[in-house]
């Protein structure tokens, strides 16, 4: 028997690419849609064949889990970006490999 849930997300809160991710970490117990519309991020969630309902759930919270530690990443990625570059720039610019 499938079972099936659908998630909603905010687009204002989190990237597609975010849920992305997430669906193909799940993608052993459960296939996800994803859609956009009005705003929002629609994820229609189903089990996978000879997955029961407990594993189901269980692998619906994981998801949920996923989501939310990949936007996390995602924007500390983000905002870091620029100091990473600066540190970076300086790192290499210090080699000695380039003559002034």
């Amino acid at each position: 028997m499938e079972h099936a849930a659908t998630l909603v997300f905010d687009e204002r809160l989190y990237d597609g690419q975010v849920l992305q991710k997430a669906a193909y970490r799940s993608m052993n117990s459960l296939t996800a849609d994803i859609t956009c519309a009005d705003g929002k991020l629609i994820c229609a969630l189903s089990s996978n064949i000879g997955i029961d309902e407990s594993s189901f759930l269980s692998a619906i919270q994981e998801f949920k889990k996923d989501v939310l530690d990949y936007q996390l990443r995602h924007r500390l990625n983000a905002e870091t970006l620029p100091i990473r570059n600066l540190i970076l720039g300086l790192a290499f610019s210090k080699t000695g490999l380039t003559s002034e």
